[in-house]
């Protein structure tokens, strides 16, 4: 049995951290040099295929008037909107009334019973399916902030370059309270850097996609994602093994920030985690190495003394690396010399409990995910 002496630990623990900090730190050039090319000019007069634009709406979506009222002033004359809600919920109303404030809009409301699929918002596209009328589709979350100027540029960015799929990042706005805080942390922390060390797009995110018709019927419809808790990365990898083209975009969208309680905030983050756990198995291994903070503690408190400058070292590039993403992306965490302090740790405990067999809280209720 070979037993590692606490300095040869603390070593490897101190490497893997550093390791962690390199990642972020080219992570940032990478991200930079894919937003410094130019997106194609915009024109809106010159004519571009016809979109549907789909909306499935969760219950309880914070301003939902504004945003689709916003929709349907960022579409084009002759774009259909196509918006999903509860059935017997009053946001059908509310969507019809605040997309008839812009004329020229085709507008179809689905009223969409629950329990078509397991996951909730292809239960919604499952019955939103049969109205959709142009080939051409662009998927935005509930909590999506559009502007004529970003679908303009991505569609113009999705037609131009001729991409089968197109899907854009995101950043979150309105962080007001601790736990909204908290939960729109990791996705700067350690989303984008995963991103940019992608070498092959082969996922989507769900915040926002521009997808065709023909290509969602090629894989069978939205019924074969209505069982997946990412169905964001399986529609992505399931186009990409049949060789479409996947586009990560230069534009980035606003999400408005769920409204979240603190019990709300542990149930969303540990669905997160065993969502990357599940959607991508090899990748969530190497998760804590991105963390890097954790396992430069652990080689302060295996080695001590000098030891505990890795710890300082790597806090300082991480916070270096963490505000230049911030600033590209123009994702506004506040006091982010805090967060950073303990966030990484935070993401590291979720990432261990993402592997043991916990039931997880989805679509209003504990699931037991195989």
């Amino acid at each position: 049995m070979i037993v590692l002496s606490t300095t040869t630990a603390a070593g490897f623990f101190a490497a893997l951290s550093l390791m962690g900090a390199a990642l972020h730190l080219t992570a940032v050039a990478r991200l930079r040099r894919h937003l410094s090319v130019k997106n194609p000019s915009v024109n809106t007069d010159e004519p571009l295929p016809p979109i549907t634009h789909w909306r499935a709406v969760k219950r309880g979506v914070p301003q939902l008037a504004e945003k689709i009222e916003a929709l349907a002033r960022a579409a084009r004359d002759g774009d259909q909107l196509l918006i999903g809600v509860d059935a017997g919920s009053p946001d059908a109303a509310v969507c019809a009334e605040a997309a008839a404030r812009v004329p020229g809009r085709t507008v179809r409301i689905v009223e969409c019973e629950p329990g078509r699929a397991a996951n909730p918002k292809i239960s919604k596209f499952l019955q939103m399916a049969p109205h959709a009328v142009h080939a051409r589709w662009l998927l935005t979350d509930s909590e999506a902030e559009l502007d004529s100027a970003f679908v303009e540029s991505f569609r113009r960015e999705w037609h131009a370059e001729k991409w089968d799929v197109l899907t854009a990042g995101y950043r979150f706005t309105g962080l007001r309270t601790a736990p909204q805080i908290l939960d729109a942390a990791p996705a700067l922390f350690s989303l984008w850097p995963g991103i940019m060390h992608v070498r092959q797009v082969d996922f989507t995110l769900g915040a926002c996609t521009g997808v065709l018709a023909a290509q969602v019927q090629e894989i069978g419809d939205w019924s074969v994602l209505g069982e997946d808790l990412a169905e964001d990365r399986r529609l992505g990898l399931e186009l990409f093994r049949r060789g479409r083209r996947v586009g990560f975009s230069r534009n980035i969208l606003a999400l408005a920030a769920d409204v979240l309680s603190w019990g709300s905030w542990l149930r969303h983050q540990h669905r997160v985690a065993v969502t990357y756990r599940r959607a991508t198995p090899a990748g969530a291994l190497g998760l804590p190495i991105m963390h890097a903070l954790p396992l430069a503690l652990l080689a302060g408190l295996l080695g001590g003394g000098w030891w505990w400058s890795v710890v300082v070292l790597i806090y300082t590039l991480r916070l270096v690396a963490t505000a230049k993403m911030r600033a590209l992306t123009q994702f506004r965490v506040p006091a982010l010399p805090l967060l950073l302090a303990f966030v990484p740790l935070l993401e590291t405990f979720f990432w261990a409990l993402a592997w043991l067999p916990f039931p997880v809280w989805w679509a209003g209720k504990w699931r037991s995910l195989r």
